[in-house]
């Protein structure tokens, strides 16, 4: 940016453009890391990051109690997989004819005879 007919560099500092003339940072402190808990809003988002880095070892065990018979483990596992979904064409059904298709053969029908 041109001002004044002198080149002038802006700084970033934690994704965001300061002016040079404050004390150095534009009064922007970086970010520190919380380990507590989400604030309600990031709470779907943190649950679904901890499931997905915990889900190979549930997976297992549940793969574990359903080789022992566990029928309940082994219905939750085909659901996960996707294997209790049916493979193959679904059969659409055909709606009846419409009243005006109806009146329409009819009258082809009668205009025939």
């Amino acid at each position: 940016m041109l001002l004044g007919g002198e080149a002038m560099e802006r700084k970033r500092v934690g994704g965001r453009f300061v002016r040079e003339d404050l004390d150095g940072d534009g009064g922007i402190r970086p970010e520190e890391k919380k380990d507590g808990p989400p604030k309600p809003k990031q709470c779907k988002t943190f649950t679904r990051a901890r499931v997905a880095e915990a889900l190979p070892e549930i997976v297992n065990k549940f793969v574990e109690e359903a080789k022992k018979g566990s029928i309940a483990h082994t219905k939750l596992l085909t659901t996960l997989g996707g294997l209790d979904q049916q493979e193959g064409t679904t059969v659409k059904r055909r709606r009846g004819k419409s009243v005006v298709g109806k009146l329409l053969e009819s009258m082809m029908k009668e205009s025939s005879k």
